[in-house]
């Protein structure tokens, strides 16, 4: 059985994304206290709103730091945060590296690690000061071992992101905070859905586990065991979610 603690109030950024609804959904079953953020779109976590008093959504920008900021007082103000989970997504551009500008590096930077960073400042002191918090980041398999092609401005900021993630880790150990990442292989969500058909059955076939891809729900399980007392002794991990494909 999954041990969850009481009712925990739960942060997640990127909540509409495929990965971010469906962790959504399944935290809200467990009738947890969520402050969904979201930029664009609502479609998939409005239900969720309408559906369970303990769901709030926001709109909100998370690479605006004003914006961000604002929001974050607000939530803080009345509620503090003892899980935050960093799931947002920018639409898959494939570029060789050398045709890529600064600005797209940077671009993907603020909305992965400095988004991360700026929310974590908030959030860590009311973990410290109940001696208790988790922190969660959904990162990609990319990160181990050899990276795929055209894709080096993503990779980079993931690989930020868990060199944030150890840091962090190391830290606030002390403070009884465990900050994880999980990284899953290809999922299959609206952010694959343009990939080429070809590209996906050549790297469905490659995976050892059912040669499928990942399903979001696959993603969320992970998350609701790391939200859970189960891996209160589990920090500075990377959790790869791949089907076997990605091994360390």
């Amino acid at each position: 059985v999954m041990k969850m603690t009481s009712k925990q109030n739960i942060l997640i950024t990127g909540s509409n994304g495929g990965i971010g609804s469906s962790i959504s959904k399944l935290l809200a079953k467990d009738n947890e206290n969520l402050f969904l953020l979201y930029n664009k779109n609502n479609d998939k976590i409005l239900e969720l709103e309408n559906t369970y008093d303990s769901v709030k959504i926001i709109k909100t920008d998370i690479s605006n730091s004003v914006e961000l900021n604002n929001t974050l007082k607000n939530i803080i103000s009345e509620n503090s945060i003892d899980v935050f989970i960093h799931s947002p997504a920018y639409p898959i551009q494939h570029s060789d590296i050398l045709k890529l500008n600064w600005e797209i590096f940077q671009q993907q930077l603020n909305l992965h690690l400095k988004s991360f960073f700026e929310i974590s400042k908030f959030v860590v002191p009311q973990m410290k000061s109940n001696n208790h918090g988790k922190i969660i980041s959904i990162l990609t398999s990319y990160v181990v071992g050899r990276p795929p092609n055209l894709l080096a401005d993503y990779v980079v900021a993931k690989h930020a992101l868990l060199g944030m993630m150890k840091c962090m880790a190391n830290e606030l150990g002390s403070s009884g905070i465990c900050v994880n990442s999980i990284s899953p292989s290809m999922v299959d969500t609206p952010l694959t859905e343009s990939l080429p058909k070809k590209l996906k059955e050549i790297y469905q076939s490659q995976v050892p586990l059912e040669k499928r891809l990942a399903k979001p729900i696959d993603v969320a399980n992970i998350v609701q065991f790391l939200c859970s007392e189960n891996a209160n002794y589990i920090t500075g991990e990377n959790i790869l979610v791949s089907g076997g494909s990605t091994m360390h």
